[in-house]
């Protein structure tokens, strides 16, 4: 009878509560700020003897609880991970290897039994414990074998066997309870299986089917951390191996297998680019797919340099060509897959970065110009065909950076002179011509390679032909690029063949009557005066007729 009373007054305390609140709440609604409250109301007028619960409070209560139970859980079973860590150490110190194992396999298991037990009352410790003794359970297992001057199994080949086991069984209970951190530490036990047992087959396999598994399990279960995690660890786990494996004393050497390398290498890089390949219309993933490509490319071209330079710096123009066919026709089936610009555009800038190289290999320097020149001109038919714009503009970018390393660095050569200025004044032209295609609003790109152009033009004139003739070429080409505003009704050619003739003129007083023949002199003279003159009354008769027409005749 008493615990009823009790129980009962608890309730009546709590309405009670309850009613005080609701009626400050319609006190707070229907009376403004500066009216008094009731009188008769003692609870009211005195809110101070029963104080609200506040924010604040609330807060530390759930501070409280979240430490409580969420951090003493997982500091409990980390200290108790490390202490039956360190006694079974303790205890094959002492020459007692079976009595650790067996200890280590008990506590295992019972904190097996302890998870079970916990798990209809208190599921989050539940898992913990679970967590803490499959680390055990793999702890005591790797122990059987590796890191031991008198292992209890002898051979390697069973030891990782059974590590393998555990981490299927790690897979098992990952994809049974859908837990993205269960799914973590079974591929922690793979790559750390992989890198121990130092197998020339064995740790590479275990490595891309972690990778493989990463994927999949992205695309069954959306698990985004793990996937980026899995990336970086992979990349790492292959790179620690490609070294010998210092991580278990060895010393540091390249691993001998070169085949094997390489082929790690790329599952790696197209395990993790397959993801782009499941990419829906929805746009929600298109954020976390751009972070996998930009990682996983950036560790690609890590390893890559590193396997390039140790293992094929005789002969990389197979790697490359291998690579650039591969990103080229990746990139045309992200394409004819989705409309989503940015992943077939970045493995086509991959692959045409790989054809520069491989370009390069075959050709060195300054030859090399040459075809990289018409590379670029590729690239711009390419984003044509894709109607990319991102294309167009990284290539802009890197034409720019190519003709600036050529200019400053290298010896001129005419067949790449020419090149960079034929393909900086078609690209411009082919650019204006699809503008529509590629969605370009803005001019900057097409005067950048016109711009590219013009000077190319010049420097390729004053290298090309003999120095008595340079003010002559320079005078024909602005002729051209007049006859080809006329032509094609281009304003910006005349700006050209202004700026050409102007330059003529400098270089003219400047150079040429310093240094050439009397009669040279007097034939650039001339041909450059009868140029001039010719201009000037085409423009005369321009503004008879049109008045302000040639500012904005012709298409721009």
């Amino acid at each position: 009878m008493a615990d009823q009373e009790n129980e009962l007054k608890k309730i009546r305390d709590q309405m009670r509560s309850l009613e005080v609140r609701l009626r400050r709440l319609e006190i707070a609604m229907a009376y403004s700020p500066d009216r008094e409250l009731p009188v008769d109301n003692e609870e009211l007028r005195n809110p101070m003897e029963n104080p609200p619960v506040t924010a604040s409070s609330d807060e530390d209560k759930g501070l409280e609880a979240q430490i409580g139970r969420f951090f003493l859980a997982w500091m409990g079973n980390i200290v108790l991970l490390v202490g039956i860590t360190f006694l079974t150490e303790y205890m094959m110190s002492l020459n007692h290897q079976l009595a650790a194992i067996l200890l280590g396999y008990f506590a295992a298991t019972s904190i097996f039994l302890i998870s079970g037990y916990l798990k209809g009352s208190n599921q989050h410790l539940s898992f913990i414990f679970r967590m803490n003794a499959q680390a055990i359970l793999f702890f005591v297992t790797l122990r059987l074998h590796f890191f031991s001057s008198h292992p209890l199994v002898g051979s390697v080949y069973l030891s990782s066997f059974l590590l393998i086991l555990i981490i299927a069984f790690q897979v098992f209970l990952a994809v049974r309870e859908k837990s993205q951190t269960m799914g973590g530490l079974a591929v922690i036990f793979a790559l750390v299986t992989a890198i121990i047992s130092d197998s020339t087959l064995l740790t590479p396999g275990l490595i891309i089917l972690v990778a493989a598994g990463a994927v999949y399990w992205f695309r069954s279960s959306t698990w985004k951390s793990l996937l980026i995690t899995s990336i970086i660890l992979t990349y790492l786990s292959s790179f620690i191996w490609m070294i010998g494996n210092p991580v278990i004393g060895h010393p540091v050497k390249l691993t001998d297998t070169k085949h094997l390398v390489t082929l790690c290498m790329f599952a790696l890089g197209g395990i993790y680019s397959f993801v782009l390949y499941f990419r829906d219309e929805d746009p929600s993933f298109d954020d976390l797919l751009i972070s996998v490509t930009m990682i996983n490319g950036l560790l690609f071209t890590f390893l890559l340099s590193f396997v390039a330079i140790s293992y094929f710096s005789s002969g990389y123009v197979g790697l490359f060509t291998g690579i650039m066919l591969i990103c080229l026709i990746y990139s045309v089936i992200l394409h004819s897959r989705s409309s989503w610009n940015f992943a077939s555009a970045f493995y086509a800038l991959y692959g045409f970065m790989a054809m520069s190289i491989a370009i390069y290999g075959l050709l060195g320097f300054p030859k090399v110009y040459v075809l990289l020149s018409v590379q670029s001109l590729l690239v711009v038919s390419m984003a044509l065909w894709f109607r990319n714009r991102l294309i167009v503009v990284m290539n802009s970018l890197l034409f720019l950076l190519i003709l600036g390393i050529y200019i400053v660095s290298s010896k001129s050569n005419n067949g790449a002179n020419f090149g960079f200025a034929l393909v900086a004044l078609i690209s411009a032209r082919v650019i204006n011509w699809q503008k529509s295609r590629l969605q370009i609003k803005t001019e900057l790109i097409r005067n950048l390679y016109m711009i590219e152009g013009f000077i190319m033009v010049l420097i390729a004139l004053i290298h090309a032909v003999p120095k008595q003739f340079v003010t002559l070429s320079w005078t024909m080409a602005a002729l051209v690029y007049f006859l080809l505003s006329l032509l094609l009704r281009n304003v910006k050619y005349r700006y050209m063949a202004l700026g050409t003739m102007i330059s003529a003129a400098i270089y003219l007083f400047i150079v040429d009557l310093a240094r050439i023949e009397i009669i040279y002199r007097v034939l650039a003279l001339l041909f450059l005066a009868a140029i001039s003159i010719g201009i000037s009354i085409y423009y005369s008769n321009r503004l008879k007729k049109g008045g302000n027409q040639i500012r904005t005749g012709g298409s721009s």
